[in-house]
């Protein structure tokens, strides 16, 4: 694999991943091992844990949902729904209140929900209880098997900005079907897909990492 040179004055960008519904941030991590290899000289990537479940929920321990979903991957009022969605906000106010972020990845529901942050920051009026003490300017998002969550309270919530966008689909995903994913697409004015065959996944075989490297340095060179 070869990487460009960087020059004396670069500075490391700072790369939030947001896991799936049913992940963790240890999950993810592991799964896109190949992509960490490739951004390395350029990148730290943050993988961040949504906050934890209390001991009883119905999901595993190590699974932290950003919001409960229902039918067709729609957000789910019922079985504390409302609560965890209030709570995932003023999670968020504080994660971007320690950091500054360049640029998101996401996964599936972690997709979804890099869609809404995105909106979230560009539209904090839009959304009760959410404030970061930073200001955050990210120049790009890449958007893995990702869906547009209709429901309130999140339909309103959309306004992503126009900063450059990959997604990228497996037309057999048999979890989030390719349509969806291609509707995430179209709310990004600014934006590319790649199709690939690693199914649920964040696509990392192939020449994915070294093609995911050149939008994130296309996307932030000055």
């Amino acid at each position: 694999m070869q990487h460009r040179p960087l020059t004396l004055e670069h500075n490391m960008l700072n790369i939030l991943v947001i896991h799936g519904y049913v992940q963790s941030a240890n999950t993810v991590a592991h799964n896109t091992r190949p992509l960490l290899d490739a951004l390395s000289d350029i990148a730290q990537l943050h993988y961040v844990d949504g906050p934890a479940l209390p001991p009883t929920s119905r999901f595993g321990s190590s699974s932290r949902p950003w919001w409960f979903l229902g039918p067709r991957l729609e957000f789910d009022h019922a079985h504390g729904g409302d609560a965890r969605w209030t709570e995932v906000v003023e999670w968020w106010s504080e994660e971007l209140s320690k950091r500054q972020y360049d640029g998101v990845i996401g996964l599936s529901q972690g997709s979804a929900m890099a869609g809404l942050l995105l909106s979230m920051v560009n539209h904090p009026e839009r959304v009760p209880n959410f404030k970061s003490a930073l200001k955050q300017n990210f120049k790009f998002g890449i958007f893995c098997s990702g869906f547009v969550s209709h429901n309130a309270p999140h339909g309103e919530l959309y306004g992503i900005p126009e900063i450059p966008t990959l997604h990228t689909v497996d037309d057999n995903d048999m979890i989030v079907p390719a349509s969806r994913t291609v509707e995430l697409q179209g709310l990004c004015k600014n934006s590319v897909i790649h199709r690939h065959h690693e199914g649920h996944a964040v696509p990392v075989g192939g020449n994915f990492p070294v093609l995911m490297r050149d939008f994130v340095l296309e996307a932030t060179k000055e």
